[in-house]
């Protein structure tokens, strides 16, 4: 019998378990195959300071946008490696472990290009770190439907703290439109996903859909004129924009039409922000 979970053994939880599934009880959630998320935070503290060093008093902004772009997909490579050599097929969290913290790589490096504060440097690197650290643990809670409301919720909130400053930076006058398109593109991308992945779409689903967001903000962010003035209000009506498009996207796609009302109050906050962001192109 291979008893085998993937998950490296944790004291006497993970030995229980192995009783209750050897006696065939099986009432009991698998939370004992959950490990505490050291590898992945050591790694997300790692990538890090790997991204202080490129940053672009360093090297120049260019080569820190490529630099940033190689650390990011370095850390998807080494998330998604890892889980293929250590968790069992059933168990893998791939996509799901691995899109939310390589969109926090590219936005601890957004950070490092835009804020000089070393305070505000130092929050976006924790913030970076816990993501990478534990949205992999988050996934694998999934994998195992031992995800509750507030990991949902936890998950949100990280993605939410991942996309913000990368909207502030899409808000600003600093970066031409080409650049400022192409990072809260990409970054868009990543995030909706996985909080489409929350909304417990499909991944054949969430992937086109995120897709489209992420091209949606993309041209919200060149269309819309950006201005070194109320940077912070504008971010705010973008964040409201893509909140307000996800949660139709997954209502749509998940074709419950019970949800009519769920998918006004979305509705609601794409039709705020689109007036917020039409009357901000008018100031201009």
């Amino acid at each position: 019998m291979d008893n085998r979970t993937g998950f490296r053994p944790k004291g006497h939880a993970f030995l229980a378990e192995q009783a209750r599934r050897t006696l065939g009880v099986t009432a009991f959630p698998v939370l004992a195959e959950i490990p505490m998320p050291l590898v992945h935070t050591a790694l997300g503290a790692a990538v890090c300071g790997v991204a202080v060093v490129v940053r672009p008093e360093a090297l120049g902004l260019r080569n820190s946008a490529i630099a940033d772009v190689a650390l990011a997909l370095l850390t998807a490579i080494v998330l998604v490696g890892y889980d293929l050599l250590v968790y069992p097929k059933a168990r893998r969290p791939g996509l799901e472990g691995a899109a939310l913290p390589t969109a926090a790589v590219g936005a601890f490096g957004v950070v490092l290009a835009g804020v000089t504060p070393i305070s505000i440097r130092l929050a976006a690197g924790v913030v970076a770190t816990l993501v990478i650290g534990g949205v992999p643990q988050l996934a694998g809670r999934r994998l195992i439907d031992a995800e509750g409301g507030i990991i949902r919720l936890l998950r949100d909130i990280a993605g939410i703290a991942v996309l913000t400053p990368v909207l502030v930076a899409g808000a600003s006058p600093v970066l031409d439109p080409l650049w400022r398109g192409a990072v809260v593109g990409a970054i868009t991308v990543l995030v909706s996903f996985d909080g489409l992945r929350t909304e417990n779409l499909s991944i054949a689903r969430a992937i086109p859909l995120a897709f489209v967001l992420g091209a949606v903000l993309a041209g919200a962010t060149v269309v819309i004129p950006p201005s070194s003035a109320q940077i912070g209000a504008r971010a705010a009506v973008l964040l409201v924009f893509w909140y307000g498009l996800r949660g139709m996207a997954g209502v749509f796609a998940a074709e419950n039409t019970e949800r009519r009302l769920t998918l006004l109050e979305y509705g609601v906050f794409v039709a705020l922000a689109i007036g917020a962001l039409r009357w901000f192109s008018l100031q201009t």
